[in-house]
């Protein structure tokens, strides 16, 4: 097997608006791809995480050309996917004889649009461990399961490659070819944060969701290979806070409560982040408060609507007076929560928006977020608008803006888009502008970390609610 010159590249979006740039996470999905292409003889491997070094395209460039990659692998998703394009062209154009892969969640759900786009020679279509190791292995194409690619200017698919049963057997992420975690930004309580994926793919059928990289069927690492991770971040990377970034870490409550077990009596002293959301129809007090005693100082609770039959309509099956139930169980034994909710689903109406601002402002979570809801390409919801004539840009693919810039992608049947965005920012204003909120929020802070990250977050959002009133004074 000839030795070759391998090169991952996560994108600088640096043309994208309105991205959450307080919260930036390593790019575990390049970091597995490497460990995995590591294990199996492929040594020369490096990881340019462009997003987290802001390395625009063009500097990009230059470093390829002096390290004169054999092949080169770009991950994409919707905000990421419009530098990767651009980057891709520009490598099948300087540097010949350079084999350009792409994947992630955009190209899986829409391969033959993105090869078509990029100029890129091959997309890994889902999990992409043992699909880029062949390709790697000089496998031809059409012998390789979930890949598309063009021969001959025709497009060619292959079957769907089955998902990987256990994911026990994938090595930890190749963390070393990272850079390092304490340049990463979350909301960081304790200094570095180390990233873990303990469970993929999420059983529930919210139209909204793009599952076409890990799939819908959930597959969960034991206990046992979670702590071990874990034993690892902390003694080689010296980690005292872990961000959690499961679709849902406590699907599998007793597994769940396991690693908490476990993480208690190693007596780490390290502080949990469950950054990514967790559904709360099958949690207990007793299973808040053993969270808590683990080091989980942090929550987010996917709620979306107050308004039950929004919830019904995009699939999303959750119980309101459940989520009341667990909020007041996480602020009771000393839990910050995060709650996540969308403005701008299909069906929404004035009441609807305002009963969600209603739900959130009773459930009291510490901090709400009000994102306009995105249409991805790939998702249930995106096709059913294309197909209702209900998106805007109906052969758009990515954008280059995110949830917190004024751009709605969609139409929504009862609500203009200037309606949308100033219910919108009634939410923000009246469930933040309360005193007590704004004491609520103080006092959930730390450490000088917590005080930076909450004023990064919180600034784009407050120029939402106060640019209306710069326009109209002026």
């Amino acid at each position: 097997m000839a030795a070759k010159k391998i090169v991952l590249i996560n994108p600088y979006p640096e043309k994208s608006r309105g991205i959450n740039e307080a919260t930036v996470y390593p790019p575990l999905g390049l970091a597995y791809l490497a460990s995995y292409a590591r294990r199996h003889g492929f040594t020369d491997i490096k990881i340019i995480d462009a997003n987290i070094l802001k390395i625009s395209n063009r500097e990009l460039m230059r470093i390829l050309k002096i390290m004169a990659p054999d092949i080169v692998g770009i991950q994409m998703n919707v905000i990421l996917a419009s530098a990767g394009v651009e980057l891709s062209k520009m490598i099948k154009l300087s540097i010949p004889g350079c084999l350009v892969v792409i994947g992630g969640p955009l190209t899986s759900s829409n391969p033959r649009e993105m090869l078509s786009l990029s100029k890129a020679d091959i997309a890994v279509i889902g999990e992409g461990e043992e699909t880029f190791l062949e390709i790697l292995q000089d496998t031809e194409f059409e012998r390789i399961r979930g890949v598309a690619f063009f021969k001959h200017q025709s497009f060619c698919i292959t079957p769907p490659r089955p998902l990987i049963e256990n994911i026990n057997s994938i090595p930890f992420p190749a963390y070393d070819l990272l850079p390092p975690f304490k340049i990463y930004k979350s909301r960081a309580r304790k200094k570095p944060v180390g990233v873990l994926i303990t469970s993929r793919g999420c059983p529930y059928q919210c139209t909204f969701c793009n599952a076409s990289v890990f799939g819908k069927s959930f597959r969960a690492r034991s206990p046992e290979n979670v702590m071990a991770e874990i034993d690892m971040l902390v003694a080689e990377f010296h980690i005292k806070q872990i961000d959690v970034l499961d679709d849902n870490f406590i699907n599998d409550m007793g597994r769940a409560e396991s690693i908490f077990d476990a993480v208690i009596s190693r007596k780490y002293g390290v502080l949990i982040n469950l950054q990514n959301g967790v559904r709360v129809d099958r949690l207990t007090f007793a299973t808040v408060k053993k969270m808590k005693k683990a080091g989980v100082f942090k929550i987010g609770v996917g709620i979306e609507s107050g308004d039950p039959a929004i919830l019904k309509g995009v699939k999303k099956g959750l119980d309101l007076k459940q989520v009341e139930q667990a909020l007041a169980w996480f602020r009771k034994a000393g839990i910050i929560t995060i709650g996540f909710f969308m403005i701008g689903f299909p069906e929404d109406t004035e009441d609807s928006i305002r009963k969600t601002i209603a739900f959130a402002i009773r459930a009291n979570p510490h901090i709400a977020n009000f994102s306009m809801l995105t249409p991805f390409p790939g998702t249930a919801m995106h096709r059913e608008l294309g197909e209702s004539g209900n998106l805007k840009e109906a052969n758009r693919l990515f954008y280059e803006s995110g949830f917190y810039d004024r751009k709605v992608y969609h139409k929504c049947k009862h609500l203009t888009e200037d309606a949308l965005f100033a219910l919108q920012r009634q939410a923000y204003s009246k469930f933040n502008f309360r005193l007590s909120k704004m004491i609520d929020v103080l006092l959930t802070i730390r450490s000088l970390n917590e005080l930076k990250w909450t004023l990064d977050a919180g600034f784009p959002l407050f120029k939402r609610v106060i640019a209306p009133f710069r326009r109209l004074r002026s």
